[in-house]
């Protein structure tokens, strides 16, 4: 006897809170509702997960545990659990043996000794079903499903039962069979103290053409109308190739509950399409309190990883991200208990390898034991496995260090591969004041320096932020900034270093615009492979706060620091911004590039911004035409005439044209050459057609104002034989 045995029953989440509306916006964002349920088993051993809009949960081979949104400001999530605890058949108990879960389509089933347990999973409900292929009699159903989590207090409502907290309820109601022929029967929920008692009596039974379904649906819904989970804290990674035109990966945290952060990410292509909706990296019940992402140019792929709490252990894991946003399995880093040494583990960093050849990622945390704080790093492959076992030291004082950060890549092969390694270190003495120190690591994981201070004096000096390196006419640099206050509570400025390879200073800097009583404070700098950039967050006590880039570049010849452009981030200037991460699409790759990613949060209508920040688009918004012809010899530019890219300049008629590279001036050729045409370069070379110059790394060169002609030997215009082109001005940004 084949039957089928749906029990429907409705839960019902309430929250008790409101919180406001997120407006639609069509630019660049990350969303706060799903258009579809997903589904993700993060670790080969764990539970499978799924979550919607109202809800998130997870399933293992005796039942599933539900966790109600309850608003993002809810102190911790509130876990309810749903188990059966006993199911019979004319009085005759059932096996209740362990499962295992699996997806078909929208739905999960858990096929059991007695029975196949499936929930459809909707945005908004869950639809429970228990499904019996076989029943030894035509007596009575019952199924006890065992229902409690802590804080919930039941009670009975109409149509059910409630689980109530005093952040939210609950509702597990309208219970219902139904036979093969589509036949209904309502039936009441008995509470018996632990579980909720569903019975179908034996005289539906009896008549009943087969398959007989008893469905319970599991709805949540919020008194909200449009609800926005918080949403910030966001980190962006970038990958160099021609082939995808790159790919750009927003990852950000979006608050479940106070003790609940999930990770979220969107793929881009390097002009900032969209490749990937919004799609959880993580959304279990695990606490992912601080995320950070790069990029591997080899693997094409990228690497985020998080401090991760459960309970009382801290940890750190991490997730690989392929181009195409197919996601690895979860993997422990640095977990006590699992892999590496006894601890807690805060506050990772993560930095990736840019060479087209078989590279590591390197995540630096800090370790707390014995009630001290040390740096330690551990590398990475790029299909996450763990190069070492056991973690390394890189700063390891008797006081406390903290707030590690790394380099966005080693750099391209083209110079010494490493990594700026800072971090925050307490002054061992009075005042106790915080200093800024680092190290720099291979690309291997070599050790390559020791410790070395960066900024040490008696103010306060917090929150640094590694570049990836610099080169400047053939000398590679690292930048760094921080944090600096005379006293804890007073405003900040933004300020930094250019370090050699050994550690030593080449120049100092401030970033910050000087604007008197203004916080410049949550630093983050990566390199173009040639210039910096440096995004903040600044504004006054009172007023709404912004975020800033801030583009500089070294000049070795004067030991000296220059600020190019200093661009607000802002869409509006009523509302605060915050937590702005930068990363140059040189850090993927090994060409320099004039484009940066920039995230940042935008508070108010709680949302995460990304924008391409930097660089010139070339054609007419770079060069500039003047009319110098004489003939009908045509002349075009490409190419971006900036700091280590390429200019090429193509005139008419092949190898029996030639041009002339130099500074630009008018002069008529008619005294020398008899005609009526205009020189426009004051020539410093003549040079083959066409004309390729490699703009040279060399920021001394910026704002120069060049210009090329084209001449050719097929002419009429000039002693019967030569004519001349227009002329293109240009200037070296």
């Amino acid at each position: 006897m084949k039957t089928l045995l749906l029990l429907s029953c409705s839960l019902a989440a309430a929250a008790l809170s409101a919180q406001s509306p997120r407006p639609d916006d069509p630019a660049l964002q990350a969303k706060t509702s799903l258009s579809r349920v997903v589904f993700d088993r993060p670790r080969a051993d764990g539970p499978l997960w799924a979550c919607g809009n109202a809800w998130k949960a997870s399933f293992d081979g005796h039942g599933f545990t539900t966790i109600p949104f309850f608003g993002s400001k809810a102190p911790h999530n509130f876990p309810l659990r749903l188990e059966v605890a006993a199911a019979t058949v004319g009085g005759e108990t059932l096996l209740l043996g362990e499962g295992q879960p699996e997806t078909v389509g929208p739905q999960v089933v858990t096929r059991r000794s007695a029975f196949t347990e499936v929930i459809d999973a909707r945005l908004d409900s869950l639809e429970q079903s228990f499904v019996f292929d076989h029943l030894p009699n035509r007596g009575a159903i019952a199924v006890d499903v065992r229902i409690g989590g802590d804080g919930y207090e039941p009670s009975t409502i109409d149509g059910g039962l409630r689980f109530s907290t005093e952040f939210g309820h609950v509702d597990y109601t309208k219970a219902v069979a139904i036979d093969g022929n589509g036949r209904r029967l309502a039936l009441p929920i008995n509470w018996t103290g632990d579980a909720a008692h569903l019975e179908i009596p034996a005289s539906f039974v009896e008549s009943a053409a087969l398959p007989i379904v008893l469905d319970p649906t599991l709805n949540y819904w919020w008194g909200l109308g449009n609800p926005s989970i918080l949403q910030h804290d966001g980190d962006v990674a970038a990958i160099q190739t021609s082939a995808l035109n790159g790919r750009t990966l927003l990852v950000w945290q979006r608050q479940w509950s106070a003790t609940d952060q999930d990770c979220w990410g969107l793929l881009f292509d390097n002009d900032l399409n969209l490749v990937q909706t919004d799609f959880t990296i993580d959304f279990t019940a695990e606490d992912w309190l601080k995320v950070a992402v790069a990029a591997n140019n080899y693997a094409q792929n990228f690497l985020v990883v998080s401090e991760v709490r459960i309970g009382l252990l801290w940890f750190i894991a991490g997730r690989t991200v392929a181009s195409n946003a197919v996601l690895g399995t979860q993997f422990d880093i640095e977990r006590e208990g699992v892999v590496g040494t006894a601890g807690n583990n805060f506050h990772p960093d993560v930095g990736g390898d840019p060479y087209f050849g078989p590279g590591r990622y390197t995540v630096v945390f800090n370790k707390k034991t014995l009630g001290v704080s040390d740096i330690y790093m551990k590398q990475v492959t790029p299909a996450g496995g763990l190069v070492t076992t056991n973690a390394i030291a890189i700063g390891n004082a008797t006081v406390d260090e903290i707030r590690p950060s790394i380099s966005k890549s080693c750099g391209p092969a083209s110079g010494v591969q490493q990594y700026l390694v800072t971090w925050q270190r307490t002054w061992q003495g009075v005042p106790n004041d915080q200093e800024v120190w680092g190290r720099f690591v291979g690309w291997n994981g070599a050790l390559n320096s020791g410790q070395f201070a960066i900024a040490f004096t008696t103010a306060e000096e917090t929150a640094p932020s590694s570049s990836s390196p610099i080169d400047v006419n053939g000398q590679r640099s690292w930048p760094v900034c921080w944090e600096v206050t005379g006293t804890v509570g007073n405003p900040r400025d933004v300020v930094g270093k250019v370090l050699a390879a050994d550690g030593t200073s080449q120049a100092s800097f401030v970033a910050s615009n000087n604007v008197p009583g203004a916080d410049d404070r949550e630093p983050e700098v990566d390199s173009d492979g040639i210039r910096f950039v440096i995004g903040l967050t600044t504004g006054s006590v009172g007023f709404p706060q912004s975020v800033e880039a801030v583009t500089l570049a070294f000049l070795p010849g004067t030991s000296s620091v220059r600020v190019e452009e200093r661009t607000g981030m802002n869409t509006s200037a009523g509302e605060n911004y915050a937590q702005c991460n930068v990363v140059g699409e040189f850090s993927g790759g090994g060409s320099p590039s004039s484009r940066y990613k920039v995230c940042f949060t935008e508070q108010t209508p709680n949302t995460l911004r990304l924008a391409n920040h930097g660089g010139w688009a070339g054609g007419n918004a770079s060069y500039f035409t003047r009319p110098t012809q004489c003939g009908t010899l045509s002349i075009a530019a490409s190419g971006l005439p900036m700091l280590g890219q390429t200019v090429t300049v193509t005139v008419g008629n092949g190898s029996l044209s030639a041009t002339i590279g130099g500074f630009p001036i008018t002069a008529p050729l008619f005294p020398v050459f008899g005609c009526n045409c205009t020189l426009g370069v004051d020539p410093i070379a003549f040079f083959p057609n066409p004309f390729v110059y490699a703009v040279p790394a060399d920021p001394t060169l910026v704002g120069g104002a060049l210009a090329v002609q084209g001449f050719t030997f097929v002419g009429s215009s000039c002693l019967g034989s030569i004519d001349f082109s227009d002329t293109i001005d240009f200037s070296l940004h």
